[in-house]
């Protein structure tokens, strides 16, 4: 049994959750932002368990009034997450320029951004490849790779290209 969540110190609205908790949470929740694509863009609801696990809502932003939301949480209507996840598929523009087409057997680049509960740390930003195969049979299998941002002067391809590749002598 996993222990419990240490989320960080008590604060006004509930605890302050770690940028290292939700690049942790980050990583677990992929295949489930994966399975979600087509809903996109996404934003992923994170929930510490009492067990230490994770439980997640993805639903599409724009389907939901951001303000109507947070005054549930606020009333206590509705949970209020110790984290959220943003995805969002890359500028098309950008994408054909790069190679990247968004049809069936295509590669597609995102970008993902996560949050934690309080403002005492800033978001995360990742990267998300995905290749999506069919198998001839009716069947489609999604593969992935997931990469942190390392600069927002480095475009997206460069910077999933370079994760893949190895430097040696150094």
């Amino acid at each position: 049994m996993a222990p419990p969540v240490k989320i960080g110190e008590r604060k006004r609205g509930g605890s302050v959750v770690s940028r290292e908790k939700i690049e942790e949470w980050l990583r677990a929740s992929v295949v489930e932002i994966v399975k979600n694509l087509r809903e996109s863009p996404l934003l992923v609801h994170l929930y510490a368990e009492a067990n230490g696990g994770l439980s997640t809502t993805a639903k599409n932003p724009e389907a939901e009034d951001w303000k109507a939301m947070v005054g549930r949480w606020g009333r206590g209507e509705e949970r209020t997450p110790e984290g959220v996840i943003f995805v969002e598929k890359l500028a098309d523009d950008e994408n054909d320029h790069d190679g990247y087409n968004g049809g069936e057997g295509a590669t597609s680049a995102w970008g993902i951004v996560a949050q934690g509960r309080g403002t005492d740390c800033g978001p995360v930003c990742y990267l998300l490849k995905t290749t999506r195969v069919g198998s001839g049979m009716g069947t489609v299998c999604t593969h992935f790779c997931l990469v942190k941002v390392k600069s927002f002067r480095e475009a997206a391809l460069s910077q999933l290209n370079n994760s893949w590749l190895v430097q040696t002598g150094q």
